[in-house]
């Protein structure tokens, strides 16, 4: 189940759980006539020892290190194919 920005925030470490960006999916546009705001999806890879571990704190660290405007994010991960990693996507609602 995704966790929802703001929800309470690890503190970041120096090494920001070995974050990395794997991809930036683009913008995901809403259907006509839907009243619903465009979607920026991306997709990262942590350290972390739980799904929900990982999605608090790929929010924490984008929330620490980026000046984006996270009300209404969402974070939802997936096992990734290294043990105690996890790949995790972003997906925050805006203007773009």
């Amino acid at each position: 189940m995704p966790t929802r920005y703001p929800t309470s925030l690890p503190a970041v470490p120096e090494n920001r759980w070995d974050a990395e960006k794997l991809a930036d999916r683009g913008i995901e546009y809403p259907a006509e006539g839907v009243e619903a705001r465009p979607v920026a999806v991306a997709d990262f890879s942590l350290v972390a020892d739980s799904a929900e571990q990982a999605e608090q704190r790929l929010l924490a660290y984008i929330d620490n290190d980026y000046e984006d405007d996270l009300r209404g994010a969402t974070a939802t991960a997936a096992e990734d194919a290294a043990p105690g990693r996890w790949r995790v996507t972003l997906r925050v609602p805006g203007e773009f």
